[in-house]
């Protein structure tokens, strides 16, 4: 269902709209026709998108561009209509684009947060990278958007611009970006460094070196206290590394550490077999294990 609200429901009331004006030639009473009809069709998958908590920006853009055009061929604007008639693929793409730039203007969260948060780890939503790759993400949109309704403009009534050439943009260049354009931009802008134990325990695939690590098996439990406590355990196996919240049933060491000292450690502002020694975090089980991390995880 949640696969249904983030990818599909937007699009019934679009289908609607362009099934009935398609069906009626776009004329001028089709176009009254089908206005008034969608807009009741999406109203009411809000309604339940709503209720189940899956309501996004891209819902309210297309119901503002429906209302605002049923009140505006209903209120006599012939003008309005004709602008419907010939020019509908390219208003629903320029008000999806302005849907993703105005929250950007205006320094609010945008339509790509509702995706970013079913997408992405709730660890990595609390980096300051999270929000940055959002706007990025917006950015992008925002390009593709507003080609798309050039595209259908330039020739509203060629089907290869109003659909072949904008769906393949959204399908074959927007979605995938999800994909490449987050790392991309975080090699061009590497982040600083994770500054809270929980980013750095649950980021450490992220600087795991496959190589070094073999077919080493093993699990590390993390006992975090301090300001922000948590439970953390890294499972390396088959030269991969995973990571997760909770407690392992089979860790080979438990590393009992306060945050801010392993923050210190993974950096290397502090020596992690010196800061053992002082008893400023403490293992148990398996030390080879911990002495070897060194080498399996490179510094962040």
């Amino acid at each position: 269902m949640q696969f249904f609200f983030m990818h599909l429901g937007t699009l019934v009331g679009i289908i609607v709209y362009f099934v009935l004006a398609e069906r009626a030639g776009y004329s001028a009473e089709g176009v009254r026709f089908a206005l008034p009809v969608a807009l009741a069709v999406h109203t009411a998958y809000m309604a339940i998108a709503h209720r189940r908590g899956e309501l996004k920006h891209l819902d309210h853009g297309v119901w503002l561009l429906f209302a605002l055009g049923t009140l505006a061929v209903y209120a006599g604007g012939s003008g309005v209509t004709t602008l419907f008639q010939r020019y509908s693929p390219a208003l629903l793409f320029a008000a999806l684009a302005l849907t993703a730039l105005v929250p950007l203007l205006r320094g609010r969260e945008t339509f790509t947060y509702y995706y970013g948060r079913r997408q992405t780890p709730p660890w990595q939503q609390k980096l300051p990278e999270f929000h940055t790759i959002n706007r990025v993400m917006t950015g992008f949109w925002i390009l593709i958007f507003c080609t798309a309704a050039a595209l259908c403009a330039w020739a509203p009534h060629d089907p290869l611009f109003t659909f072949v050439l904008p769906n393949l943009l959204v399908l074959g260049v927007g979605i995938p970006a999800r994909h490449w354009l987050p790392p991309l931009y975080l090699r061009l802008f590497p982040p600083a460094p994770p500054t809270t134990a929980e980013a750095v325990i649950m980021g450490m695939p992220f600087a795991f070196d496959r190589k070094a690590a073999g077919d080493t098996t093993a699990c590390i439990q993390f006992r975090v206290t301090g300001d922000e406590p948590g439970e953390y355990h890294v499972r390396i196996a088959r030269g991969r590394c995973q990571s997760f919240e909770g407690v392992s049933p089979a860790a080979d060491v438990t590393v009992h550490t306060p945050d801010a000292v392993w923050v210190q450690v993974a950096s290397g502002q502090l020596d992690g077999q010196l800061a053992l020694q002082e008893g400023r975090y403490r293992a148990e089980g398996d030390l080879l294990v911990l002495a070897r991390m060194g080498e399996w995880f490179a510094r962040r």
